[in-house]
């Protein structure tokens, strides 16, 4: 079959930016961008990806210990607005146990609140049909590889690093280059003991399961697509990226967690959202701009019918200069961090 392959400067012979760079843009994908549907292996090694809210606990390797969870302030605010309350609370989507317990604050707004608002709202039953299409759209047309798609080097990278990890070829070869990198990262955060059955929307989705009307500001379909609909080049380079630095990526998600603890907000900024911002601008108003824009708008009307909602979504959402927070308060809309 001929190669559908061409030459690709910007992955293969562009100036690169700097590691840290990198890692940033590669834990932000599952930190931040994907929300509940970071991808997660499901069958055995290399195992296909699935919606990491369907996932168990890792437990390759234990989880190393963080900071006291009982005292992690956490990105959480408050607004009222006429008869409604907005309470603001910064996910962290993939994260190890000791996160929890969550500060009396955040536990007690949830307990008084009328309703859970989530980037996807995904019961056991929507999961399965969540992982089945991002499957259906991860998958490379019949006839054609993943070698067929990528440079020769970024192939190459991708053997030696599967090579290295004792990890089989086999059951990547169908997928498309986006898919590869989000499941080699979810794999990669697992074995360091990060895992989306911890994170922390996925705790309130269970506690409201059943007692809470729960909504959804985003659709399945809405937040694959963020990757489906990527340019070739831009699906290589971010696995190409992905296999470069996926070795600090819990280190980058470890720092981000150390400042939600602290509740530093502008510190979270510049570590995770601000540097995508200023390194990859076309990304960061797909994955970020564009989503906080429609997002808020959603709050906007929610509250219009009184009631008092509790709102989850990735901390990355609601820091910085275009995000909720300060998109609301352009609204008349203000907020205090509690």
């Amino acid at each position: 079959m001929p190669s559908s392959r061409k030459k690709r400067n910007d992955v293969a012979g562009a100036p690169r930016v700097s590691a840290l760079g990198r890692a940033r843009l590669g834990a932000l994908v599952v930190y931040a961008a994907l929300a509940g549907l970071a991808c997660e292996p499901a069958a055995p090694p290399p195992r296909a990806a699935a919606p990491a809210a369907v996932a168990a606990p890792a437990q390759a390797a234990a989880p190393r210990p963080t900071e006291a969870a009982a005292s992690a302030r956490g990105l959480f605010w408050r607004a009222d607005v006429g008869a409604s309350t907005l309470y603001l609370l910064g996910s962290v989507h993939v994260a190890r146990p000791d996160i929890y317990p969550l500060d009396p604050r955040i536990e007690g707004a949830f307990a008084e609140s009328d309703v859970l608002v989530l980037e996807l709202a995904l019961d056991e039953s929507a999961q399965v049909g969540a992982a089945r299409r991002m499957m259906e759209l991860g998958r490379l047309p019949p006839g054609q590889r993943l070698s067929d798609v990528v440079e020769p080097e970024t192939w190459a990278l991708l053997e030696r690093t599967q090579a290295e990890s004792g990890q089989s070829m086999f059951g990547l070869r169908g997928f498309r280059p986006w898919f590869v990198a989000l499941t080699l990262t979810t794999q990669a955060l697992e074995r360091q003991g990060f895992s989306a059955s911890n994170g922390i929307d996925e705790h309130f989705r269970r506690a409201a399961d059943g007692r809470k009307r729960i909504e959804a500001l985003e659709t399945v379909d809405g937040q694959l697509d963020l990757f489906a609909s990527s340019s070739p080049d831009a699906e290589e380079q971010l696995l190409r990226q992905t296999l470069e630095e996926i070795d600090e990526y819990a280190t980058e998600l470890d720092a981000a967690f150390r400042l939600w603890s602290a509740g530093d907000a502008p510190g979270l900024d510049r570590l995770m959202v601000a540097p995508m911002q200023g390194e990859y601008p076309e990304m960061f108003e797909r994955l970020f701009a564009a989503r906080n824009r429609a997002m808020t708008e959603r709050l906007v009307e929610m509250v219009k019918t009184p009631g008092r909602y509790f709102v989850v979504v990735g901390a990355g959402h609601l820091v910085g200069g275009v995000g909720i927070i300060e998109l609301l308060g352009a609204r008349g809309i203000a907020s205090r961090q509690l």
